[in-house]
């Protein structure tokens, strides 16, 4: 009898540990990833310059630009719809297309530096910081011009490259 108390003991005790005999663990990883894309937005502007009547016109917009952190931009700006225009010459032509008024975009407040297409010339470069920063264009309609009566308009393209 007394070996049957010690086995009954014995498994009992084994019953009472065995989930603590049988438990293990095991570890792993989760890998975690993401993306950032070097990408870049440009927000187009409007530069109405209002009446003119022969007096010089001076009025400014802002271009926005938001690309990634990091991300190196240049902005620039083409010579607009009109035919025989330029990057130095502008025009805006009247609905008809038969008359046009000379008008000038600039970088800076001073007109000393025209907004253009030509790369590190009249273009501007910067850097991305992720939110958006505005980019000034300064418009100036010279005084003197003897347009006819009627609205004029023009067209210019904003080229955002990255």
């Amino acid at each position: 009898m007394k070996n049957s108390h010690l086995f009954l003991l014995a498994a009992g005790l084994l019953f009472c540990y065995a989930p603590e005999l049988l438990a293990a663990s095991s570890t792993g990883n989760l890998d975690i990833t993401a993306m950032v894309p070097t990408q870049c937005i440009v927000q187009s502007a409007a530069l109405p310059f209002g009446t003119y009547s022969s007096g010089a016109i001076q009025q400014n917009a802002q271009i926005g630009v938001t690309c990634s952190s990091g991300t190196s931009y240049t902005v620039s700006l083409d010579a607009g719809t009109a035919s025989g225009a330029s990057t130095a010459n502008r025009k805006m032509v009247s609905t008809d297309g038969s008359n046009s008024l000379n008008y000038g975009l600039y970088q800076d407040a001073a007109r000393t530096r025209t907004w253009g297409n030509a790369n590190g010339t009249d273009t501007l470069s910067g850097v991305g910081n992720g939110n958006s920063q505005s980019i000034p264009v300064y418009g100036y309609v010279p005084a003197g011009q003897t347009s006819r009566a009627g609205v004029y308009s023009d067209v210019v393209a904003i080229t955002l490259s990255y």
